[in-house]
């Protein structure tokens, strides 16, 4: 049952990712509404088999290591909504690109549906894996944002009007700007957070308030970076391709610790 509703939840991602565009190319709106409704029917997908998933495991069952993509994916459809609802049509043609990464980590889930493992059955470390994949979903949306802001801008710039990212996004530069600073912020501020039920949790499991563990320290140093590009948005006014492509910088960088950085066992 399970391995078939994260085979449905992908399948539903994967035709509203066409449906985007469909829109994208077309700009019918059959498109566009075919793309929400799949987008959102693999979303409230995800929350049946989260629901289903933590009933089976008694516990948040998300908080593993091989369901964090699952989750990712989850909350980035969550933050993609709310663009979409804040934004109104302004941002509908990002759908193109947030439902394809939809696609991909669900997809990494797949090999692992049986699995129900839970380490640590803690309030504070649970908030901690839900903050910490809130911040990355923010800051996933902040570098897509920016990267379309860097190319859209450069082929403005050369005055190639017809060129795909000009003639298919319908997102001024202004606008662009705006998402991208507002989803630093947030991610900032989920960072902090997640920074913040860690060392609650860490010390009440292992006695410590800080551990020295590679993970902790790389989510330390993104949030320290994260509050420099605010520094540098806000206090030094830096604005425009600088911006993004600190932005861009943030995401790789965030890629890295999420990809390739395992918090040890205690």
């Amino acid at each position: 049952m399970l391995k078939l509703l994260i085979v449905v939840v992908l399948m539903s991602y994967f035709v509203s990712s066409i449906g985007f565009w469909v829109y994208l190319f077309t700009k019918k709106e059959a498109g566009k509404k075919l793309g929400f409704s799949f987008y959102g029917i693999g979303f409230l997908l995800q929350l049946t088999y989260i629901g289903m998933k933590d009933i089976q495991a008694k516990s948040f069952a998300m908080a593993t290591e091989r369901e964090l993509p699952f989750f990712l994916a989850f909350i980035i459809a969550i933050v993609f909504f709310g663009l979409a609802w804040k934004y109104k049509r302004q941002l509908r043609d990002f759908g193109s690109l947030f439902a394809p990464i939809n696609v991909f980590l669900v997809a990494l889930t797949l090999p692992y549906y049986q699995e129900v493992t839970t380490h640590y059955e803690n309030v504070w470390f649970y908030a901690h894996v839900i903050l910490s994949m809130a911040s990355y979903a923010f800051i996933i949306a902040g570098s897509v944002v920016a990267l379309v802001y860097i190319l859209t801008q450069r082929d403005l710039k050369r005055k190639k009007l017809d060129s795909f990212l000009v003639s298919k996004f319908s997102s001024s530069l202004v606008l662009l700007q705006d998402v991208e600073y507002k989803a630093n912020v947030v991610a900032f501020v989920m960072l902090s957070l997640a920074l913040i039920a860690s060392s609650i949790w860490s010390s009440v499991y292992v006695g410590k308030h800080w551990i020295w563990d590679p993970k902790q320290i790389a989510l330390s140093l993104l949030w320290l970076y994260y509050g420099f590009i605010i520094h540098m948005m806000v206090i030094k006014h830096q604005k425009g391709k600088k911006a993004s492509y600190l932005t861009v910088l943030g995401g790789i960088f965030a890629f890295i610790i999420y990809w390739f950085i395992r918090h040890p066992s205690y």
